[in-house]
Order: structure tokens, then C-alpha cells, then sequence
């Protein structure tokens, strides 16, 4: 029997547990190992995912399992997502008892983070239904790399969602990450476009080939040029700093040509980055403002934005997804 969340489709009779190591066949279904059993939840900002136009300046519960179906040679979760390390912190919360955590954190979403959502799918979707039936919003980081059929299922069941499109080359995916070919996760991009809002993380290092960037910029315009890019600059530890900022300056240059075409753009994962504001594409007017501090995301700091999510300068819609003031009880 196969499993069907991700687009290794395991044959989980010959190989036990899969490639991600997270499903059996359990009466003649594909189940997972250990349903709603997830590492300890707590509380961050939108920004830090980074989601930056989904509920700006808002605190959500993070929350996630062990595992992935990938293999990425900088993953900066590893001993998570592919070791499985911390295991043993694994804790069984239902998804109501999870809804009471987001409640006493002062919570305002559910967002899976940590590792690959593919791997504790079925897990998700049930405590998403719970928390949009109590008045939460709900999103997820994942790479993409699902069946057409589980894609699917997280769009109708998720508001927002952040995708790791690594590279748009199949030669990257597989030297760099143990996954076979970009196709699926190009597949899904639309998919999720069709039900969520979607927004793009892309990692650039040293080797990175700017033509290869302009063609995963031309791959996200002809979806929807409105669509948040994000870029990481990951650099290896034995380059010189010198060598950094002449990294940065070209980055630089590559992120102010591309947000003549996808205005909202970003570049970070270094302290004191520029590229993290948001700009109205019609006016120029700063509309949004954050910090960049390091690591992933950045850290919100205040917005110009009318009630309707307006450029106060010109009118330009601006996309984002708000929340309600007040939740249920």
C-alpha cells in the first residue's frame, strides 16, 4: 500500500515507515505512527516564519513534530526534521487541548512550523478544523513536495501558507536537498494559490546563480506578481567578511531590478537589512515598517495602513490577510 501525502508515494509494505519515517499501514490505512503527539508549543510573532502579509504584528502558537521527507544540506532544523533528535519531547495534545494553549498564550493563530507538515498531515488538518471553528486563523511552512491530493487538502484547510521553493531547478533539488525534481512543488504553488495566501521563502548562498533567481522570479510573476518573496542569504562559515558584503551588494542589486516586477520582495536573515519594509508599489509610501534581527524573519515594528488595508498616500491596495478584533470565547 502507498502512501499519499507526499510525491515519494512510499510503498509503506516494503518500506516501513516510509522515507520520512512518520506513517504505517494500520488496518489497512495509512496512518500516522503517532497522531497529534507534537513537540511543546510557544509563541512567536508572524513576522519570524516569515509570513509579512498575513496578520502584521501579531503573536501565533508554533508547533510541530520530528521528521521530514527531505534532506537539505543546510537545513538549520536537522536534528529535528531529519535526525528526529528531540523525539522523546514529544507530548500528545488533542486538537482542542491545543486550541486551549493558543487561548492562554494569547494566541491569535495556529501556524505548523519546525518541520515538514507532509509528514503529521493528517494531525494538522484536524486541529486546523478545531481552530477555525473557534475563530483562529491557521497556516504552515512547508517545501512543497506533496501530491497533488495532499496539496489539496491543505489549501481548503489552511488561510496562509509559506513555501520553501529552494531552487527551480531539478539539479539543485536533487544534489541539495535528496528530493528528485522542483516540479512538484512548482505544481503546488498554484495549487495552494488557488485556496490560501501563499507566501515564498527561496535560500541564495555563494554559488547561487543570479539567472537561475530571475527564473524563479519569472516562475512567481506568472503566477501572481503579488506573491511575497522572500530571499535568505546563507553564507558558509570559512568565507571572509569582505566577501559578505560584496554578496550583499549583488543581492542588493538583484532585489531592487526584481521588485520593479514582484513589489513585495524581501531580503533578510541578517541583522540591519533594508529589504524588509514594506513599499507601496504605486506610490513608494513605507507602508509597513520592520527590523530585520537575523535568523529567520524579522520583527514588526508598525504599519500605515488604513483600516481597509489602504496606502494612506495613493489608495493602493495593499494584500494582506487581517484579523478580527475580537475571537470567540
Amino acid at each position: 500500500m502507498n502512501c499519499n501525502y507526499c510525491e515519494f508515494r512510499c510503498d509503506l509494505s516494503h518500506t516501513p515507515g516510509g522515507v520520512c519515517g512518520s506513517y504505517v499501514i494500520r488496518d489497512g490505512e495509512v496512518s500516522e505512527k503517532e497522531p497529534f503527539f507534537w513537540l511543546p508549543p510557544y509563541t512567536s510573532d508572524m513576522e519570524s516564519m516569515p509570513f509579512f502579509h498575513a496578520m502584521p504584528g501579531e503573536y501565533v502558537l508554533l508547533t510541530g513534530t520530528v521528521g521530514c521527507n527531505a534532506g537539505c544540506d543546510y537545513c538549520i532544523n536537522a536534528h529535528v526534521a531529519i535526525k528526529r533528535e528531540p523525539a522523546e519531547a514529544l507530548q500528545r495534545i488533542t486538537p482542542d487541548e491545543m486550541i486551549k494553549h493558543a487561548r492562554n498564550c494569547d494566541a491569535r493563530a495556529i501556524v505548523f512550523a519546525i518541520n515538514e507538515v507532509a509528514v503529521f498531515l493528517p494531525s494538522a488538518l484536524a486541529v486546523a478544523r478545531t481552530a477555525r471553528a473557534n475563530g483562529f486563523k491557521v497556516g504552515c511552512l512547508t517545501n512543497g513536495f506533496l501530491t497533488e491530493e495532499a496539496a489539496t487538502q491543505l489549501t481548503e484547510h489552511m488561510d496562509y501558507i509559506c513555501v520553501g521553493l529552494k531552487s527551480i531547478r531539478d539539479e539543485f533539488y536533487k544534489n541539495r536537498l535528496r528530493l528528485p525534481s522542483a516540479a512538484p512543488v512548482l505544481r503546488n504553488i498554484r495549487v495552494f494559490c488557488e485556496g490560501a495566501h501563499v507566501e515564498i521563502v527561496t535560500p541564495i548562498d555563494e554559488d547561487i546563480s543570479y539567472d537561475e533567481l530571475r527564473e524563479t522570479a519569472d516562475y512567481i510573476y506568472g503566477v501572481n506578481p503579488d506573491i511575497p518573496w522572500h530571499l535568505f542569504q546563507m553564507f558558509k562559515a570559512r568565507k571572509a567578511a569582505g566577501d559578505h558584503s560584496r554578496g550583499f551588494e549583488e543581492t542588493f542589486a538583484f532585489v531592487k531590478e526584481t521588485r520593479e516586477r514582484l513589489p513585495y520582495t524581501y531580503f533578510a536573515n541578517f541583522p540591519g537589512s533594508r529589504w524588509v519594509d514594506t513599499i507601496c508599489p504605486r506610490c513608494g509610501r513605507r507602508v509597513i515598517r520592520r527590523v530585520s534581527i537575523g535568523a529567520c524573519g524579522s520583527k514588526y515594528l508598525s504599519s500605515d495602513l488604513t483600516a481597509d488595508g489602504l496606502c494612506p498616500g495613493c489608495g493602493q491596495a495593499i494584500p494582506m490577510i487581517r484579523q478580527e478584533k475580537t475571537m470567540p470565547a
